[in-house]
């Protein structure tokens, strides 16, 4: 797997150094899957070489390499068996991101060199009765002069426990405003060893034999004011960066695991005899070879586009959301057809092919679940591609009497009235039959302000020529009524046929 041609060349030496280092301490990872032992020892070494700070800015003390070279640490971890990438990955995203964008120039140079030397970090958001439904936290940070007091509790946490630095979501208002404004929230920094501050449980999840997991509980922990990150209120806006961040990492981490898989399902084929031949020769295992060779290249080049697009400051809310969903979808449809091609080995543990089915479908929940970051592009793509998504305007041809897509705007738009709203509403119902038009539709034909072409859709509405679909907001759409259109246009303006519909097959 070579790097892109966008890539620089400390990008290039960064690839194959990480490379060569994850070959020198694979036998370490994989022992530690056994003993169910944090792998403190390849982590020290990991901070040592500064490699946690790939996407911190070299002015402190990263290694300047952006999300691009965040995302290539990922990857190649990652062909490792699951475990020590998700800690780093978790590192990485452990406030990282929140802390570039929303820190103050002392927090910055305060926090930022500790985690470019590979201080773990953790982010915590999941509660009791928040998770996808992160403005759902209920943990309260309550002001108190210069500082916070903290209580609540925490779960579903990433390196619980062993993380030095934790960066925390809490409540600190209840005002009904506040929370439809997404201005509830507040983000802190909490460090091990605050009192009040303690790991209440580890959990045992699935494909985490050396990844630790756990609740946390804060009994009245003190935060100062000097480790709140951004403003107060400000936390959704934080979270929300920190999460497109978090899921670009995680997804390049997915290609890893890909990776892997290829790596062990074409090796095994190659060498598993069945029916007097190489398994590999059956073409059942070729077809499922060449979908995991795939999943694998369009996943890469849709990650480190991603990253790209990072790196080039454009908001990547969408793609962020997208390769995160996919990333973790398409591991698992990978896993899985690896796991067929290698048969009973496939869910053996002397293989990491079973590790990697597991912490494949643990990728669709954490980060955010795969339905939540398909809600997050759905809901982003009507905002930031509202001028890539328009409804094609059509016109009725002369010659043919069929709808045919239309060349530029309308030349000269019509005054608002109740005629030329409805002649409009009736030309549509031809092009359209079976859609209702919005009123940006309808004002590409007249010329109107909302009150003025509401006011004549209120009017016809009364006389029983169109159906209204209001919302919230108001008129929402608008189409004729059978009684609407017989009064714009005799029934003979709405009638066509092929040309080859003769006189005896229609009446």
């Amino acid at each position: 797997m070579k790097g892109f041609p966008w890539w620089t060349e400390e990008q290039l030496a960064f690839q194959q150094e990480v490379r060569a280092f994850c070959k020198q301490i694979a036998p370490i990872d994989a022992r530690t899957r056994w003993t169910r032992e944090f792998p403190f020892e390849i982590y020290k070494e990991i901070g040592k070489r500064g490699y946690i700070g790939a996407a911190i800015p070299k002015e402190y003390g990263g290694l300047g390499l952006g999300a691009t070279g965040a995302c290539i640490l990922a990857e190649e971890l990652h062909t490792l068996m699951p475990g020590i990438g998700r800690i780093v990955v978790g590192n990485m995203n452990g406030g990282l991101r929140q802390i570039i964008e929303a820190g103050t120039e002392e927090q910055k140079k305060r926090f930022l060199p500790a985690i470019a030397s590979g201080e773990i970090g953790a982010v915590v958001i999941t509660e009791m009765t928040a998770g996808t439904d992160a403005a759902g936290i209920t943990l309260t940070a309550k002001k108190e002069g210069d500082h916070y007091v903290l209580n609540g509790k925490k779960r579903f946490i990433v390196a619980a426990g062993v993380a030095d630095r934790y960066f925390v979501y809490a409540r600190t208002s209840d005002a009904p405003e506040d929370f439809k404004k997404r201005r509830h929230l507040t983000a802190f920094v909490v460090k091990k060893g605050t009192p009040g501050f303690s790991c209440e449980k580890l959990n045992e999840i699935l494909a985490f034999e050396n990844v630790q997991n756990g609740s946390l509980d804060f009994d009245n922990v003190i935060v100062s004011e000097k480790d709140r990150i951004g403003e107060e209120g400000e936390a959704w806006k934080i979270m929300m960066a920190g999460l497109n961040f978090e899921r670009t990492v995680i997804s390049a981490g997915t290609i890893g695991w890909q990776r892997l898989l290829l790596n062990n399902a074409v090796p095994y084929s190659q060498r598993r005899v069945q029916f007097g031949k190489a398994t590999i020769d059956i073409p059942a295992n070729q077809d499922k070879i060449a979908n995991i060779v795939t999943r694998l290249k369009v996943s890469r080049i849709a990650v480190y586009y991603t990253a790209y697009l990072w790196d080039m400051e454009e908001d990547v809310t969408i793609e962020a959301s997208a390769v995160k969903a996919y990333g973790a979808e398409q591991t698992l449809l990978s896993a899985n057809e690896a796991t067929q091609i290698m048969g009973g080995d496939g869910v053996n543990r002397f293989y990491p092919v079973q590790n990697i089915f597991e912490v494949s479908k643990t990728e669709h929940v954490a980060g955010g679940t795969v339905e939540a970051c398909r809600l997050t592009i759905f809901r982003s793509a009507l905002k930031l591609m509202a001028e890539d998504i328009q409804m094609p305007r059509r016109v009725i041809d002369e010659k043919l009497g069929v709808p045919v897509p239309a060349v530029g705007p309308v030349e000269k738009k019509l005054a608002v009235s109740e005629d030329n709203l409805l002649a409009v509403l009736a030309e549509d119902y031809k092009i359209n039959p079976g859609l209702h038009m919005t009123l940006g539709d309808i004002k590409e034909y007249i010329a109107a302000d909302d009150a003025a072409l509401e006011k004549a859709i209120v009017a016809l509405e009364e006389k029983g020529y169109v159906m209204v679909l209001r919302n919230k907001k108001g008129i929402q759409l608008v189409k004729a009524t059978y009684d609407g259109l017989k009064v714009a246009h005799p029934k003979e303006y709405y009638r066509w046929f092929p040309t080859w519909a003769t006189e005896d097959r229609v009446f």
